[in-house]
């Protein structure tokens, strides 16, 4: 079993990060915060991306990507971690 954080703890990172870094004046985060409602500005930003970075193991190009699509609420950030995640487990067994 893998010793990455589970979705929900990865939620509450992500929230905590944004909530630090982001406006003060947008009120609670959740999942459906709309990244597009100016919260994220250039510092957030990268902040987020850095945190995203850290969890998939990888650099992100956010220039190889639309950004305000795949990143638009706190949702779609997690899963673009789930979905760019590097993980021993996620080749398919080989078929000899």
């Amino acid at each position: 079993m893998s010793d990455q954080p589970e979705r929900c703890e990865l939620r509450e990172q992500l929230r905590a990060l944004i909530a630090e870094f982001g406006r003060q004046d947008h009120g609670e985060i959740d999942d459906d915060t709309l990244i597009s409602s100016a919260l994220l500005e250039s510092t957030t930003l990268l902040n987020v991306a850095l945190w995203v970075e850290e969890h998939i193991d990888a650099a992100v190009e956010v220039t190889s990507f639309d950004l305000a699509s795949e990143w638009e609420t706190v949702a779609r950030i997690l899963d673009f971690v789930e979905k760019h995640r590097r993980r021993d487990d996620a080749l398919p067994p080989s078929r000899a």
